[in-house]
């Protein structure tokens, strides 16, 4: 036994450090995750916690075996989320449960301690497996048994206290819809279902019009307690009978309500995030008396609690990492995500080494191993605004005092025909300023017009105004037969013009210095994590400032240029964006294409000979090669095509386009990756090499050109989304990075997590 022991560990060795030598190739996508969840313990029904995991990776979503010995839970210390048990015994080290090469998650246990049901992508798709609770063993994903085997994704499984039902929840009745924030993300819909415990006899219970999720049993069975955004953005408790009938708000008022949890005695134990509070914890409710107890909360983030009836007790969370040097933007805590890189050993002839940055796009690479990324400089509208732009409140300065004087004059000359006219006065000065200010936001922010364009209609107001001014003032200077109330009157109404006339003046002239755009570079070494200013930037100032935005940062492939994109990326193809080029050696910034329509998101060849982007320059938004001074149109349609890339050596172009995407409610239209090669007098017809229906982006070749990889929604979501968006927000819903070998359509996975993982970077090792 020993010797075969010996032998299998000698072979599994020399394979391992065979495979090891292969070509390691790095790529780099950004990730929406956060940082800093460990697992807390509680012996003592929840009087003191102590932390019972010690990872700088996530710890989180933890279940008590019905023996009390065990805590299961999910950790990413691996890299991609797997099952780990630690015992509550004695101070052991988590040990991998459950081995595989997708996700696990979400972990319950049957009454009788002997099975396990959790959440995994084994086979693509979040699905509920199955398998039977080995607390000593490690086991193997590909002896679990598939209990729900849908397209859609089903989440947080909860064995009856029986153990011969399973409630869930899953997103597979509804079409995804357009975000109302951002409208290209697609959201999803939940609802709460149960099947027997092997899987048979599906039932949905709930129509939602928005989230339904984390079912748990009642103590006799026969209902079920879920949280509902019950048809609005607020989450309130609910029950319904497992039935499916008579479902009803439980409470507690005024609280957001997610995850709950059923004690015996019929408490319910919840997460809730309160306004003002530390963060997310949690909270006790008796929904007999409506008592809310909080003696739980701790001094952190609470999460997902679970407990057990000997008094132990368990949840994830920690305290809000601080702010770091190397991060200044976006999200608290470091740069890249922990236990990077993650090392994929199984992909074809070579080994990729995946490095998540916690960024909200792309923080790209550069040879000499930094990462490179932006922030703005205003934290805020009172950082936007520069004290210049207060002559503008001028206008509604003068009209208030217009208005009240106007009033105060009608109301002293009641018993004259000029209190009709001293009151139309106040209502004229009050109106005029209102429209200054109105016409001024209208243009800026719906219209999004640029600053020329709208200091050009300043001008023309003012001009109007002017003229006003001077028809008031010299029509009634001389009219003698006019009453000297009304004479003056008619001269504070010329004198009315010719101020709103001059503060528009004024404020065309200076309307470009009114914003603080200001952007800075910073570069990362993240092998020695330190930070090193780069460069500041000043977009041009006609840009409207929504639009003075940088998205879309890259390294050409030469190392010697960053490009990023300036402007109104998600805008009209007539909106204002341009890009530019920093030259790291003689510290040189300029724009690369023009700034008279809705242009970035550019990408060269190795050479730097050859240069694609996207642009709305034809009136809609095409694909354009520029190479030797020649521009072309290569996509010329009206359909919407979005983020191109070419290979390294210049002769493979691959976009994204919605021609033949799906209508969502008349809103978007979903995105599939083109490629288009370059053949004799130009480039072929582009060819479509994904149909998923959702959104597919974000493309990038590996430096040998063979295999793409991109940002897909394919295997829809992998939680349910109330749970992750409050905390993380995810624009493009749960992404997840993917590479397509372009010879013969193989897809590879490469990431398995329930964060929005995009815009990956295959780099070019020199």
């Amino acid at each position: 036994m020993n010797r075969t022991f010996a032998l299998l560990l000698g072979l599994s060795v020399f394979f391992g450090s065979f495979n090891l030598s292969q070509s390691q190739e790095k790529i780099f996508y950004s990730s929406f995750r956060p940082q800093g969840w460990d697992i807390y313990l509680s012996k003592d029904e929840g009087k003191t916690f102590g932390q019972f995991t010690k990872d700088s990776s996530l710890d989180y979503d933890a279940k008590i075996s019905p023996d009390g010995r065990w805590i299961v839970f999910t950790s990413e210390r691996l890299g991609r989320p797997h099952l780990f048990i630690k015992s509550t015994q004695n101070d052991s080290v988590p040990r991998l449960l459950v081995s595989s090469h997708s996700m696990q998650d979400q972990v319950d246990f049957s009454p009788d301690g002997k099975w396990i049901a959790f959440v995994s992508t084994h086979e693509g798709n979040a699905e509920i497996y199955k398998l039977p609770f080995s607390p000593l063993e490690t086991l193997n994903i590909d002896m679990a048994v598939n209990l729900t085997n849908n397209d859609g994704g089903d989440f947080r499984p909860n064995f009856s206290n029986d153990g011969k039902k399973i409630a869930f929840s899953s997103d597979r009745a509804h079409p995804t819809t357009p975000m109302k924030r951002f409208v290209f993300a697609l959201q999803r819909t939940g609802d709460i279902y149960t099947m027997n415990s092997d899987g048979s006899n599906p039932k949905r219970l709930t129509r939602s019009k928005n989230w339904d999720g984390s079912p748990v049993w009642t103590n006799d069975d026969l209902e079920i307690i879920f949280y509902s955004a019950n048809n609005n953005e607020s989450y309130d408790l609910f029950k319904i009978k497992h039935s499916g009938e008579d479902p009803v708000k439980v409470g507690p008022i005024g609280y957001k309500c997610l995850s709950p949890f059923t004690k015996k005695n019929g408490d319910i134990l919840f997460t809730s995030f309160v306004e003002g509070s530390n963060g997310y914890s949690i909270l006790k409710f008796n929904p007999q008396t409506k008592a809310i107890d909080s003696s739980l909360v701790q001094e952190m983030n609470m999460m997902n609690v679970d407990y057990h009836q000997s008094g132990i007790m368990v949840y994830h969370g920690g305290k809000t990492p601080n702010p770091e040097p190397t991060n200044l933007s976006d999200f608290p805590g470091d740069l890249l995500v922990k236990n990077s890189p993650e090392i994929i050993t199984d992909f074809p002839d070579k080994n990729l080494l995946l490095y998540g940055v916690r960024h909200s796009f792309a923080a790209p690479p550069t040879p000499d191993g930094k990462i490179v990324y932006s922030i703005s400089g205003a934290n805020g509208i009172q950082d936007v605004i520069n004290p210049i732009s207060y002559v503008f409140l001028f206008i509604p300065f003068f009209a208030i005092v217009w208005f009240v004087v106007g009033v105060f004059k009608s109301v002293k000359k009641r018993k004259t025909i000029t209190f009709w006219k001293y009151l139309l006065f106040s209502f004229t000065a009050l109106s005029v300023g209102l429209f200054l200010i109105g016409v001024t936001y209208y243009l800026l922010f719906p219209q999004m017009k640029s600053l020329d364009e709208i200091k050009t209609i300043m001008l023309i107001i003012a001009l109007v105004l002017l003229s006003l001014g001077i028809m008031f003032y010299y029509f009634f200077k001389n009219r003698r037969q006019l009453q000297k109330p009304i004479a003056s009157l008619y001269k504070a109404y010329s004198i009315q013009f010719f101020v709103y006339a001059l503060v528009l003046l004024c404020s065309s002239l200076f309307i470009k210095d009114f914003f603080n755009t200001v952007n800075d570079f910073y570069a990362v070494d993240y092998t020695k994590n330190e930070i090193e200013h780069l460069f500041e930037f000043q977009p041009d100032k006609s840009l409207n400032p929504q639009f003075s935005n940088i998205i879309d940062i890259k390294m050409t492939p030469d190392g010697q240029y960053l490009q990023f994109s300036v402007g109104g990326f998600r805008q009209n193809p007539d909106a204002k964006g341009a890009v530019y080029r920093y030259h790291f050696g003689n510290k040189d910034i300029k724009p690369i294409t023009d700034l008279e329509s809705n242009t970035g998101f550019a990408d060269y060849s190795e050479d730097n000979k050859v240069m694609v982007y996207r642009s709305g320059r034809s009136g809609n938004m095409d694909i354009y090669v520029e190479e030797n001074g020649q521009i072309t149109n290569i996509t010329n349609s009206p359909d919407k095509e979005n983020f191109p890339a070419i290979s390294y050596d210049g002769n493979k172009i691959v976009f994204c386009s919605d021609v033949n995407g799906v209508d969502k409610e008349g809103i978007i239209k979903t995105m599939d990756l083109y490629i288009t090669e370059r053949v004799e007098g130009g480039w072929s017809i582009p060819k479509q090499l994904t149909t998923y229906n959702g959104q597919e982006a974000h493309a990038h070749f590996s430096p040998d050109g063979k295999w793409l990889i991109y940002t897909t929604e394919e295997f829809g979501i992998n939680d349910e989304q109330p749970l992750v968006q409050p905390y993380i927000f995810s624009p493009q819903m749960y992404g997840e990075i993917t590479a397509i070998r372009l010879e013969d359509g193989e897809k590879i996975r490469l990431t398995h997590n329930k964060w929005e993982d995009g815009a990956p970077i295959w780099l070019h090792e020199k």
